[in-house]
């Protein structure tokens, strides 16, 4: 009688760390698959030290996917919910909506650091199931603000921004913490940058909001005699930039708020302004403003060297990349987000949004084709937790 096969060597728990580690951040479900093999692998996925580990040796936070704002018809009455895209595949994405009737009035304003900022409806309008009683046109909007962290499931309601109620803001979070390599830093202080515009005057004011202090801050006035863009703002070291537009020819350019001077000033866009809002900023590899617009079927990227005097404002074109080969469309084509430091570009056209790596000029269909859209990704690291093997978002997700 033939003996029984020996068991399979065992392998010490520092080796299977060592080949776990390893495991692409782009993917986590590969993570929770792992983590449901056996309980001592489910401990060492669980532990503090592993997710340290891991987020020191990938270095960059994968995109987990994107928010946008969708109009939703709900038998004749309308309303505007957030929604997520999940952008890995299998998605470990559960539905979560950490806020009373979240899908009704919300807006996703910013994503960034692991945070969600969002504009809240007023909470002394009536609204309910399907529809919300909007302002009038040309009426003062409140500026109901809130943040969500994604590692801790909590959100904070933050107070109004200290200005008269505007129809032009637009806003953005970040991590507060100076130095911070933003790997891991959920959990911690934060902060959010409100711009208002004042259209009659033609200027536009910034508000800081620090939740260590729990108070908001003002600059100066900067006549700009441009309104804001709901258009994702970039981050760049102590720098925040915002897209301006005017109206109703939609010339683009570019507020830059210091954050350690609290200073405003104002760019101009690279070459010819006219982009019909069909521009986003973006940053480049080696940490500079980037501009990307489509033009025809062309999409033109820039990025600004002030350093170079012989280039007028600095900007220089860098590529210029014929998309008519690579994203299928009919009639347009339109650049609605980037990825900050992971070199990819959104483009919606008539048939999908599509994410395009500058890089490598792969593209990738991640969803069905959207009118209006603006894309705010969503970039962390996930490991599992010990209470769940799964990645929430606080609205629904595909």
């Amino acid at each position: 009688m033939a003996p029984p096969p020996r068991p399979p060597p065992y392998l010490m728990p520092e080796l299977i760390g060592d080949i776990l580690v390893r495991f692409p951040p782009d993917d986590p479900a590969c993570l929770v698959r792992a983590s449901l093999v056996c309980k001592p692998w489910r401990r060492l996925l669980c532990d503090p030290a592993f997710r340290r580990r891991y987020v020191a040796f990938h270095r960059a936070p994968p995109l987990l996917g994107f928010l946008h704002n969708c109009s939703i018809n709900d038998h004749g009455k309308y309303y505007t919910a957030p929604r997520f895209v999940c952008t890995t595949t299998p998605s470990p994405v559960l539905p979560l909506q950490p806020f009373d009737d979240c899908n009704y009035g919300w807006r996703v304003l910013d994503s960034r650091h692991g945070r969600v900022l969002f504009k809240a409806p007023n909470p002394n309008r009536r609204h309910g199931r399907g529809h919300v009683f909007f302002n009038a046109p040309g009426m003062n909007v409140s500026t109901n603000l809130a943040v969500w962290d994604r590692s801790t499931g909590k959100h904070k309601q933050l107070p109004e921004p200290p200005s008269p109620r505007l129809n032009h803001y637009t806003a953005a979070v970040l991590c507060a913490v100076r130095g911070c390599d933003h790997l891991d830093c959920h959990g911690g202080p934060f902060l959010v940058v409100f711009v208002g515009c004042y259209p009659l005057a033609r200027v536009v004011q910034s508000h800081l909001y620090s939740s260590e202090a729990s108070a908001w801050s003002s600059s100066s006035f900067q006549g700009s005699g441009f309104v804001t863009v709901r258009k994702p703002s970039v981050l760049i070291g102590d720098d925040i930039y915002f897209v301006l537009a005017s109206r109703p020819v939609v010339t683009i350019v570019i507020l830059n708020i210091d954050l350690g001077k609290n200073h405003l000033s104002i760019i101009n866009a690279p070459e010819a302004q006219h982009f019909d809002g069909n521009a986003v900023l973006m940053s480049t590899e080696d940490g500079s403003l980037g501009f990307a617009a489509i033009l025809g079927s062309k999409l033109r990227l820039w990025s600004r060297n002030v350093m170079n005097s012989e280039v007028p404002g600095g900007w220089g074109r860098c590529r210029v990349i014929e998309l008519q080969t690579l994203i299928p469309f009919k009639h347009r084509l339109r650049v609605v987000g980037s990825a900050e430091g992971s070199g990819i570009i959104f483009v919606a056209s008539d048939v999908g949004v599509f994410s395009l790596d500058l890089k490598s000029s792969r593209e990738r269909k991640v969803d069905e084709p959207s009118e209006d859209i603006t894309i705010f990704p969503f970039m962390s690291f996930y490991t599992p937790d010990g209470s769940s093997s799964k990645l929430r978002l606080p609205m629904g997700s595909t």
